[in-house]
C-alpha cells in the first residue's frame, strides 16, 4: 500500500496561505474583467469595444495569474514534503520506527 505523503507543517501552511491569497487575487481580476465587459456601452464615453478589450485583458491576466498560482502551489507542496532525515527524526520521536 502506498504511504500517504507527509508534510512539514509550517511549510505546508505557508504554501496554503500563499495559494489562498493568490487565488483570491486571481478571482478578483476575473471578476473585474467580467464586470468591465458587462458595463461596456453603458455610457457614451466608454464604447463597448474598449470595454471588451480592457475586460478581456483583465480576465486574461486573472486566468494567467490563476495558472501561476496553481503551478507555484504544486512546487511549494513538493518543497514542503518531509525529507528522509526529517521523517526518520519524526518517526524516532513518535516511536514509529516500523518495529512491531
Amino acid at each position: 500500500m502506498k504511504e500517504a505523503k507527509r508534510y512539514h507543517v509550517v511549510r505546508k501552511n505557508q504554501a496554503d496561505m500563499k495559494a489562498l491569497l493568490r487565488a483570491l487575487v486571481s478571482g478578483y481580476l476575473l471578476y473585474l474583467g467580467w464586470k468591465l465587459i458587462c458595463s461596456g456601452g453603458s455610457t457614451p464615453s466608454f464604447p463597448p469595444f474598449a470595454a471588451c478589450l480592457l475586460g478581456g485583458l483583465l480576465a486574461l491576466a486573472g486566468a494567467a495569474f490563476g495558472w501561476y498560482t496553481w503551478q507555484e502551489y504544486r512546487r511549494a507542496l513538493k518543497g514542503a514534503e518531509l525529507t528522509p532525515e526529517e521523517k526518520a527524526e519524526l518517526d524516532g520521536e513518535t516511536g514509529r520506527s516500523g518495529e512491531p
